[in-house]
């Protein structure tokens, strides 16, 4: 079934647009495994993926290229570590392609790392925030959580592949 997937979309001409953000190079892996695996379901000919890295976004031309491209996206894969508060210029960079999104269907994939030391708040809040993205932009939303990047992402996957087989 994936094979015939792949080959529908790629002779449709059709690309699945995946954007990965990421925190550093630990959090871009996990986000790569989530993209391999779409891959792996639809093709790697259909996939187009760009990935942005949430400490880059200071610059302006990264900023507001990261921006219409999420939202354009139809994956949108957030790996990123569970804090109280994550860097604000993450939160007014999904303020803006949330506003440029206008609704467009897709997915909003969270991989959230929890912190070394043992702290609830800070994944409770990360998760809540994430969700709220998602359900603000009527995204569907897909969460996986552990405690250290590169952990298998079974649920998740299984979740994903279904989603990225009817899109």
């Amino acid at each position: 079934m994936a094979d015939g997937t792949a080959i529908a979309l790629m002779d449709g001409g059709y690309a699945l647009n995946v954007a990965l953000v990421y925190q550093d190079a630990l959090t871009r892996q996990w986000a790569g495994r989530v993209r391999d695996r779409m891959a792996e379901v639809v093709g790697e000919a259909a996939i187009r993926c760009t990935e942005w890295k949430i400490s880059d976004l200071r610059e302006r031309r990264a900023f507001s290229e990261g921006a219409a491209v999420l939202a354009r996206a139809d994956v949108i894969v957030v790996s990123l570590y569970a804090a109280e508060r994550l860097p604000a210029i993450f939160y007014l960079w999904v303020n803006l392609w949330l506003q440029q999104r206008s609704g467009l269907p897709g997915a909003l994939v969270a991989l959230v790392l929890s912190p070394e030391e043992s702290n609830p708040a800070a994944t409770n809040e990360t998760r809540r925030y994430l969700a709220a993205v998602a359900s603000q932009d009527c995204l569907e939303f897909f969460l996986q959580e552990c405690n250290q990047p590169g952990e298998s992402i079974p649920d998740l996957r299984e979740d994903i592949m279904r989603w990225a087989e009817a899109a």
